[in-house]
């Protein structure tokens, strides 16, 4: 057993809070004792200690959590971003072979090794800025062979021990692929979630939305995916008010994510379905819409955050840079934020052995580069100083 002591402050997400002059103990890979220094661990605890290690008087919280990415695709989209930014509409570029189907192309050309040590660079990136758990999208092949293959890549890297804990969702109905028919695709992804199911991913999604798949269609996919032992996940309601909320809620979604157009009905649906609300802050302002954060609040829905990191909106990989910008563009308190990144992130992927610092969770946990949790709206970035993964330090 091994004692981390001189903890500044110990964000919990748990009934103690935050705790001043925190001690914790590791055993194995997890969490055997959390609190205050004085009085300290239980002698049953006590006696166990083998090492101690000091945090220097650092911020201690759970491994962030990023709840909604998409990191398997290959090529890069920042000639059209540069072009948004000038005021060229989405449709548009589009229209000249940009937007997803440039990365479908780029992604399909890729080679699977090479295609595997990008995944893998991203994840890095992610565990070095503090996350230890990421959800994972397939979704740039659009084709059976190539989003299976990216299921298995996702499944493969999440048992390296020098990556975050990945959670693999199934993807297949992202976007009508080139030159396809929106129902005859959403055919042949119904028949993919078993083999999807069988070569590890966990979840399913879809991209329910104007300009994507109807209600009917996210329906058809969204059960098939349930048929196959797959958890269902839901973009809605990002760039219409097109009742991909309210779907969550009908078939009882882990999560409905985006929501830029979601309204007060939405809200109580999601609530009393308990479906949580995974909101993007880094795609809301390249939208420029936010989602109604505060509604949800008031309704009781679970929030969770994420970087929806994507080749062509946002590139990030920093969940305390996400932490920042929730309590900067979204309203949301520090605390509030924080709760959205730990435990609201666990709720999201429906996991109950981390996100909080207790006994018996997963000692997934980050040293800060800070003596207060108010660091992270201040210092857009916030960096580690150290990561551990099941209480072995991985990154610093």
């Amino acid at each position: 057993m091994r004692l981390l002591n001189h903890i500044g402050r110990l964000y919990t997400g748990t009934r103690l809070g935050v705790v001043e002059n925190a001690v914790l103990a590791i055993e194995g890979d997890r969490i055997a004792w959390a609190g205050p220094a004085e009085p300290g661990p239980p002698q049953e605890v006590r006696t166990r200690i083998e090492e101690e290690d000091s945090c220097g008087g650092a911020l201690v919280t759970p491994g962030f959590i990023d709840a909604h990415t998409h990191p398997v695709y290959a090529g890069d989209r920042m000639a059209e971003i540069a072009q948004r930014s000038a005021g060229e509409s989405y449709e548009n570029i589009a229209g000249a072979g940009g937007g997803i189907g440039a990365t479908v192309a780029a992604t399909r050309q890729e080679p699977a090794r090479e295609l595997r040590e990008l995944v893998a660079g991203r994840l890095s990136a992610w565990l070095r800025d503090g996350t230890t758990t990421i959800e994972a999208k397939t979704g740039y092949h659009l084709e059976r062979e190539g989003e299976l293959d990216a299921v298995g890549i996702l499944t493969e890297l999440g048992l390296d021990p020098s990556l975050p804990r990945v959670e693999s969702t199934f993807l297949g109905a992202h976007a009508v692929p080139p030159g396809g028919v929106a129902d005859t695709f959403i055919d042949e992804v119904v028949e993919w979630c078993g083999p999807a199911a069988a070569a590890g991913a966990r979840f399913c999604d879809v991209f329910c939305d104007e300009g994507y798949f109807s209600v009917p269609q996210s329906r058809k996919v969204l059960a098939a995916g349930k048929r196959a032992g797959l958890i269902p996940r839901i973009h809605a309601d990002e760039l219409a008010h097109s009742g991909g909320s309210l779907l969550a809620a009908e078939l009882g979604a882990q999560s409905a994510d985006h929501l830029l157009y979601a309204d007060e009905d939405d809200a109580r649906a999601l609530a009393e379905a308990g479906v949580v609300a995974t909101l993007a802050p880094g795609t809301a302002l390249a939208m420029g819409r936010m989602p109604p954060v505060h509604t949800f609040l008031d309704a009781g829905v679970t929030l969770a955050l994420g970087t929806d990191h994507n080749p062509g909106t946002c590139g990030a990989t920093s969940m305390s840079l996400v932490v920042a910008l929730a309590v900067a563009a979204f309203g949301l308190s520090v605390d509030e934020a924080l709760a959205a990144v730990t435990v609201g992130g666990a709720r999201s992927l429906g996991l109950k052995d981390r996100g909080t610092v207790e006994a018996g969770k997963l000692a997934d946990l980050v040293v800060w580069d800070a003596e207060h949790e108010g660091a992270f709206a201040w210092s857009y970035g916030l960096a580690p100083l150290e990561v551990m993964l099941g209480g072995r330090v991985t990154a610093r």
